[in-house]
């Protein structure tokens, strides 16, 4: 539980676990991977990118490190405290980067609308690990 929030304010309230956080990040990794690396232009084309030869191929590999890291979170589900620890920490990370070059790119129009559900997914990935992480012991057992 996260510290200054009292038991009986979450009473009714559904608390996410680390299992259903680490599901919903795999699945949108998974979903996301697999369209960057089978139909790139496809979805470049859907946040308003140009694209080359160059940038396909930097998309397909984007879209490998995706499909990877959707199977670390998946196995990650069932893991012990100090390895999802680990995680939690290099996902806080890895989407705060992620979060500051979509922002970038977004503003600057290099990306169009469609960025910003990008920067929401790399927030949610950042916000959600963050709370697990500055979640005492028992929450991170709590699966």
């Amino acid at each position: 539980m996260p510290i200054g929030v009292s038991q009986s304010a979450l009473k009714g309230v559904y608390a996410m676990t680390v299992k259903t956080f680490f599901a919903i990040i795999a699945v949108l990794a998974l979903v996301h991977g697999v369209g960057f690396v089978l139909v790139p232009e496809q979805v470049a084309a859907s946040y308003g990118m140009a694209t080359s030869a160059a940038t396909l191929l930097m998309a397909r590999l984007f879209g490998a490190a995706l499909v990877g890291l959707a199977l670390i979170f998946w196995f990650a589900r069932d893991g012990s405290s100090e390895s999802m620890r680990g995680v939690f920490i290099a996902t806080i990370v890895g989407n705060t980067v992620g979060l500051i070059v979509v922002i970038a790119g977004t503003t600057a129009g290099t990306l169009n609308s469609m960025g910003w559900v990008a920067a929401l997914i790399y927030l949610f990935g950042a916000v959600g690990s963050g709370y697990f992480v500055m979640a005492r012991p028992p929450q991170l057992s709590s699966r």
